[in-house]
């Protein structure tokens, strides 16, 4: 065998086991393709399970919150925004109606706290007078004068009196000049009757007889008698006559002042506004 067919036999044989060898590196590495390529697949294939088992398997839950539509978002937010404003309107007039009262009560004060109940007008027709000392007298006092149902209700506190019984009536001037307050003039006597007691008919009596007020030891004395002849003001009122207290009793029987003495306080009476 000459020399070139030798080396013939060997190359060939060589050729071919390097072809055969590519050949299953070609192999190795498809399969190699193969299983990575389905490896990611069931790693994708894993994932999606994964986040269809978080999802809700209840489908009457209701969408997911994500996903809730930008229109309903809106309609909820003006429904709170109108509730909002209609609880402000409520709260807004419920303090207006409580506003006259906060005023009422700033400005008389709370009569609950102070247990001092405000008087309601009356509007009656009420007059007064101021007595004040005749000469050397130290008598001095107050006298109101309030129009009722029963007649005229007269009352007159004093002090500085002599204790004891003191004739009171009302004159028919509102003058209280002079040493003994003659400005004052007679008793207050429109119809021209005697002088008598306030208890007796009106026939036998002057419409300005008071009869007395008593004075204690301090020389203190109050009255409070209604008079159902008298007014305020008309042919029988008293504003703009006189109200004399005298030094002594009235005895009710001598005429034509029932012997009760000298003026000791004397005082004008002014009609003052209803209520």
């Amino acid at each position: 065998m000459d020399q070139q067919h030798i080396v013939s036999e060997g190359i060939e044989p060589i050729a071919c086991r390097r072809e055969a060898r590519f050949g299953r590196l070609v192999r190795i590495g498809a399969l190699a393709s193969a299983i990575l390529l389905g490896s990611g697949i069931a790693a994708c294939d894993l994932t999606g399970d994964a986040r269809n088992a978080q999802q809700p398997s209840n489908p009457g839950a209701g969408p997911d919150p994500g996903d809730i539509d930008i229109g309903a978002r809106s309609t909820e937010s003006g429904n709170a925004e109108r509730n909002e404003a209609a609880a402000r309107a409520n709260q807004a007039s419920r303090e207006r109606s409580d506003a006259p009262a906060a005023a009422e009560s700033a400005a008389g004060g709370s009569d609950e706290e102070t247990g001092i109940a405000a008087a309601p007008s009356t509007g009656a027709v009420r007059a007064s007078a101021s007595i004040e000392p005749v000469g050397d007298s130290e008598a001095r006092g107050e006298a109101s004068f309030i129009e009722t149902d029963e007649g005229l209700e007269i009352i007159v506190t004093m002090s500085g009196l002599d204790p004891g019984e003191h004739g009171i009536h009302i004159h028919e001037n509102g003058d209280c000049s002079g040493p003994a307050a003659e400005g004052a003039g007679d008793h207050f006597n429109p119809d021209g009757t005697p002088h008598g007691a306030p208890t007796d008919d009106p026939s036998a009596r002057h419409a300005g007889d008071l009869g007395n007020i008593s004075a204690d030891e301090s020389g203190e004395a109050q009255l409070d008698m209604t008079h159902d002849m008298l007014t305020v003001e008309g042919e029988l009122g008293v504003a703009g006559k006189a109200i004399i207290v005298h030094s002594g009793e009235d005895d009710f029987t001598s005429q034509p002042s029932g012997e009760s003495g000298d003026p000791v306080a004397c005082g004008v009476i002014e009609s003052s506004a209803r209520g």
